[in-house]
């Protein structure tokens, strides 16, 4: 693996790379990958979080639209057999 005290470790060059792919694709070209990868980390964590929040919240108004759909939704009479 080699010595770490100069520059940063493997893993979290990695870690950083997702963070950058995550922003750029999921904001929908908001960023660039130049503004990206020179964002302070705390405003790249910060950017994260307000997207992650946001697709949560998007989930969770498209399961309330779906459970009152269901459930206002016409009932079919039952059919009886003879």
């Amino acid at each position: 693996m080699g010595s770490t005290f100069f520059g940063l470790t493997s893993t979290y060059k990695v870690q950083k790379q997702e963070q950058i792919f995550d922003l750029i694709f999921h904001s929908n070209g908001a960023f660039t990958y130049t503004e990206v990868y020179n964002m302070p980390v705390y405003l790249r964590i910060f950017y994260l979080h307000k997207l992650n929040k946001l697709f949560k919240d998007k989930n969770k108004a498209q399961e309330d639209a779906m459970k009152k759909a269901r459930n206002s939704a016409p009932k079919s009479p039952k059919m009886r057999r003879r």
